[in-house]
């Protein structure tokens, strides 16, 4: 071989060395970045304010490590796959609350007799669409959609626009009588937490609303998070408790509409305004968590925690206690947030006791900015096992 020839192999080998390791070296810093996001949750935002971005941010990391887990396939890259299936492997247990696997043959069986299980919805319906003039003229899509569905209970958030009785809202006049005809027992609080139900009810609030001027700057009494209980008369005497919460809005279109007036001084960016917001719902949801420790054993808890699977919030409502419906029963990635193109699930339902999530779904459609999440749960399950 010719000295000529030997120099220019040799050049190739180093090039192709070099190339591979600034490969490997993206491909490491990405699988670490994934894994941090994994468990950035744990973090209270007020400590480590990053670490609610990094759990935003975590699908799109696995997204992005799954597309160089076929890259480094095709080109036959094999510490990098190492790497990629290892940082994958780490975040199982989040990509799970994301994404559950559940398989129709691994979820429980119906039960024959459907009076022993029990349908619950959460829904954000954005005031049944009372402050936008487009939808004035025709019956709720949203309450449509509900109807349609024919939950037992429904849990509304932003279910009235500032204490507005229903049978004056317009969207939903000529829906009134097919309402109350399926619905009997309702309750609609000023606050804008209501529920639906075909079974007799009582109804307490939970943690007296913050009217405290906001640290976001508003110039009027605000409040920066809701939660209500709920004590369902199911048949055969069983009980059960629904707590129904909203906590701190992102605030993304903040000082565009009237629910966002801010002070002169006052005007934080939107990174800040964001910022701001994942720390006061830290403070909504141990407010919160401090109620359902004080709650009964049989309890279902449902809102828009305006936060994502595996955030601090989401860990801080959950505890050790409950279980996550959709990570239980449902199916895949399902984002209940419709706006801004941020595909996110904001929206949760938990429980404990003698319940058990049997189906989770995610309904699309109506005219909200969220799509409601409805789970069926058998509320019969001891005496059964017995």
């Amino acid at each position: 071989m010719s000295s000529k020839t030997y120099d220019r192999y040799s050049y190739r080998r180093r090039k192709k060395k070099r190339y591979f390791g600034i490969f490997e070296i993206i491909v490491a810093v990405l699988a670490v970045v994934t894994i941090l996001c994994a468990y950035a949750g744990n973090f209270d935002p007020r400590d480590f304010f990053m670490a609610p971005f990094m759990v935003l941010g975590f699908m799109p990391m696995v997204i992005l490590l799954l597309a160089l887990l076929v890259a480094s396939m095709i080109w036959r890259r094999w510490w990098s796959i190492l790497m990629i299936v290892v940082a994958l492997l780490a975040s199982l247990s989040t990509i799970k609350v994301f994404v559950p696997m559940n398989t129709i043959e691994n979820l429980p069986p119906m039960p024959a007799d459907t009076t022993l299980t029990l349908k619950v919805m959460t829904y954000n319906v954005l005031g049944f669409n009372y402050n936008e003039p487009e939808y004035s003229d025709e019956a709720s899509a949203s309450m449509r959609m509900i109807l349609d569905a024919n939950p037992d209970v429904v849990l509304l958030q932003e279910g009235t626009a500032g204490g507005v009785e229903w049978k004056e809202i317009p969207s939903l006049t000529p829906l009134m009588g097919e309402i109350e005809a399926k619905y009997p027992y309702i309750y609609c609080s000023g606050e804008g937490l209501n529920i639906m139900s075909k079974y007799p009810f009582t109804t307490e609030p939970l943690c007296e609303p913050q009217h405290a001027r906001s640290p976001l700057g508003y110039n009027r009494e605000q409040s920066s998070y809701l939660a209500r209980a709920y004590d369902l008369q199911l048949p055969n005497g069983k009980q059960l408790r629904l707590v129904d919460f909203r906590f701190q809005s992102y605030h993304l279109s903040f000082g565009k509409s009237m629910n966002a007036r801010v002070s002169p001084d006052v005007k934080p960016s939107a990174l800040e305004r964001m910022r701001r917001s994942f720390a006061l719902r830290g403070d909504n949801a141990a407010a919160v968590r401090k109620a359902l420790d004080a709650s009964p054993a049989n309890l279902i808890v449902c809102g828009d925690m305006n936060d994502v699977p595996a955030s601090h919030v989401y860990h801080v409502i959950r505890g050790n206690d409950l279980k996550d419906a959709w990570m239980n029963a449902g199916r895949g990635y399902a984002y209940t947030y419709n706006r801004h193109h941020l595909k996110f699930r904001i929206d949760h339902i938990f429980y404990r006791g003698e319940v058990q999530a049997l189906r989770a779904e995610r309904l699309v459609g109506g005219s909200s900015d969220h799509y409601p999440l409805m789970v069926t749960f058998d509320f019969d399950t001891v005496s059964r096992r017995n």
